[in-house]
């Protein structure tokens, strides 16, 4: 999912509480991500912890300069990778910790997964938005709710065998769409 997408709400309401409301939904719904990434970065969970507080801290503070077309998660983990540089500078005693050149690898790395991610993410919404509406909802109501597939094969009158064939070749018609996606000239692969 891309930036915009994620907060296209922040430019449309002003000032008040929805950009407020903006930035904890987005930090919530991306925080394991930004734990991932520092986790990947220090060899020792506290530390990480530590890092990943400073950063939502950092986050919040910078909120206000987050540009609305930039990916959340690549903002925040590019604040996080600075928050980790700054960790390790002041621990730089320790020989536990990686150099800055391993730590900048380390980075680069991550940093391209999570730009791969969003794509695949972004590929699977425009695949979900192309199945008719009958299958957008069965996706929702079964992967996305609090539903069961039994309590969703009860509401439809169905098996849950059919459900669960259904949502089998669903997820082969969404794997092959997201494949195109991802492999045609406009993805740049």
């Amino acid at each position: 999912m891309n930036g915009s997408s994620e907060i296209h709400q922040k430019t449309e309401t002003g000032s008040g509480s929805i950009p407020n409301e903006q930035f904890v939904s987005l930090l919530a719904r991306h925080h394991s991500l930004i734990r991932g990434f520092i986790g990947t970065l220090l060899p020792h969970q506290t530390d990480a912890e530590d890092v990943f507080q400073q950063t939502c801290l950092v986050l919040w503070r910078k909120w206000s300069t987050f540009d609305s077309e930039q990916s959340f998660s690549a903002w925040a983990c590019g604040i996080a990778f600075y928050e980790v540089k700054n960790f390790q500078r002041v621990q730089s005693r320790d020989r536990h910790y990686f150099s800055e050149e391993v730590l900048s690898l380390i980075a680069e790395q991550q940093t391209s997964s999570l730009s791969e991610t969003d794509q695949q993410k972004q590929a699977l919404d425009d695949c979900i938005k192309k199945l008719d509406r009958e299958n957008q909802q069965l996706i929702l109501d079964c992967y996305h709710g609090q539903r069961t597939i039994k309590d969703v094969a009860e509401q439809l009158g169905r098996s849950s065998d059919a459900i669960y064939k259904k949502l089998s070749r669903l997820r082969l018609r969404l794997m092959d769409c997201m494949q195109q996606s991802l492999h045609s000239p406009e993805a740049g692969t």
